[in-house]
């Protein structure tokens, strides 16, 4: 199952890289093919930050309640992941209510930027540590 979850991780990273960065050559102002192209990937995003979220959370709290009380690479890998993968589900969500049920107007352009960008490193390295895990 975490190398199915891993391989689905991958490819949404490489689709929303290829998403935003081919978005600004087919549709630079983002009013047309883009926005129905980015309508359907949010829903796969968020369901991507929910993976993120839930496996991070499980290995912080194994690094947490190992017996190495210093602050190691594992530590500072677990923790950063789960709070940015926390800062940004969050941020998505925002712009995600905004701009799917209100109007694309009330959504950060510079926010789903720092998503856009942001996102697929978060991914790509959440897949590299769920194929590393044995369970």
């Amino acid at each position: 199952m975490k190398s199915l979850l891993a391989t689905y991780l991958r490819v949404l990273a490489v689709a929303l890289y290829v998403q935003y960065i081919s978005s600004q050559f087919y549709d630079p102002a983002g009013e047309g093919l883009a926005v129905t192209v980015y309508r359907v990937l949010d829903p796969l995003l968020v369901l991507g930050l929910v993976v993120v979220v839930f496996y991070a959370y499980h290995r912080k709290r194994a690094v947490d309640s190992g017996p190495d009380d210093g602050v190691t690479r594992e530590y500072l890998e677990a923790n950063g992941v789960f709070y940015s993968g926390i800062a940004l589900f969050v941020g998505m969500l925002w712009n995600y209510i905004g701009f799917q049920f209100s109007n694309p107007a009330n959504s950060y352009a510079w926010l789903w930027t720092l998503v856009d960008i942001t996102l697929p490193l978060l991914f790509y390295a959440s897949s590299v540590q769920l194929l590393k895990t044995k369970e």
